[in-house]
């Protein structure tokens, strides 16, 4: 079986699940009127697109424990560790050593918990297309994240997790991350050059992270973790318009399914998406377009964004699962 779930409901359900002893984490995607004092609860801060209110709920299939480790929130259960660490920056070109040390954080509470292998992580900061001090704040963030990485995986290419990392208009850097026992099964993408392979035009370091990642619960059930997918073809952005866009970022999902569904004895399915776009879009039309190509119309959250490339105007992250009889 799964170890956990994740759904959206409204603020009222989102309220009611800290009382659930099987929470892992509830995100929102602005601050509440009262902020509740509780290690699983989080907030993105990015608009919703559409008008609405929705929340994430993490839900366990059994008891979680929660806690405070080095300063990292966090919520687990017997498989899997959910991490919170949102750290302030004193400067706007502190990202780099503020990166590395979030992430030193994080693998030094997973680990002393028990939950050595990061699986999936969220990356959340301002302004990060603003170059300061003569480097782009993205590709600071790239920086401290590799050099993180570099200390602390002793197989860099093979063992990284998936991972987005987005543009808000709060301050703070907002890292959320999904840790295991054991390790998942990296998966890249055959029409894309992998981000860690990257040429230095992107940067001093290549951006340190898988195009997802295959995890196996029992012999029956999978997860795949999609990183946040764009209409990056090779390592160059393709199209001006954002249909365009959507479109050659569908068929980049659609290969990353059919590079894990070789793995897997049962097809994978989409089971959540996240879009991040720009407002003064059909979202109606967006929404259609993702269902006939995937064939598939899970639950999804359009949240408005910047894109870690300037010229990208939009980009789908997410989960698919698949169960065999």
């Amino acid at each position: 079986m799964f170890p956990f779930q994740v759904v959206h409901c409204d603020e009222t359900q989102a309220a009611r699940a800290l009382d659930d002893e099987r929470l892992l984490a509830l995100i929102r995607f602005r601050e509440p009127a009262a902020p509740p004092q509780d290690p699983r609860s989080g907030v993105i801060p990015l608009p919703e697109l559409g008008g609405s209110s929705t929340a994430e709920v993490w839900l366990s299939a059994r008891p979680v424990r929660v806690g405070v480790t080095h300063g990292v929130s966090h919520a687990g259960n017997d498989a899997v560790l959910f991490l919170q660490c949102h750290l302030d920056e004193d400067t706007p070109d502190a990202l780099q050593p503020l990166t590395a040390m979030a992430y030193r954080r994080l693998f030094a509470a997973a680990r002393a918990l028990g939950y050595p292998y990061l699986l999936r992580v969220w990356n959340y900061f301002p302004a990060i297309n603003r170059e300061c001090g003569g480097l782009e704040r993205y590709r600071a963030f790239c920086a401290g994240r590799h050099q993180a990485l570099v200390a602390e995986l002793t197989e860099f290419e093979t063992h990284l997790p998936a991972a987005c990392a987005i543009g808000t208009d709060e301050p703070g850097l907002r890292l959320y991350a999904l840790a295991g026992r054991t390790a998942g099964i990296q998966i890249e993408n055959p029409r894309q050059t992998s981000a860690f392979h990257y040429p230095r035009q992107y940067g001093p370091r290549s951006p340190s992270f898988s195009r997802a990642v295959l995890k196996a619960w029992g012999e029956r059930h999978h997860h795949l973790y999609i990183s946040g997918t764009a209409s990056i073809v090779g390592h160059a952005s393709q199209h001006v318009d954002l249909m365009a866009q959507l479109d050659e970022t569908l068929l980049n999902l659609r290969a990353l399914l059919a590079q894990a569904n070789r793995l897997t004895p049962e097809p994978l399915r989409p089971a959540l998406l996240k879009v991040y776009c720009q407002p003064n879009f059909d979202l109606t039309a967006l929404r259609r377009r993702i269902a006939q190509a995937l064939d598939a119309d899970p639950p999804t959250l359009f949240l408005q964004a910047d894109i870690c490339r300037r010229e990208l105007l939009i980009e789908i992250e997410g989960l698919a699962m698949g169960s065999a009889p």
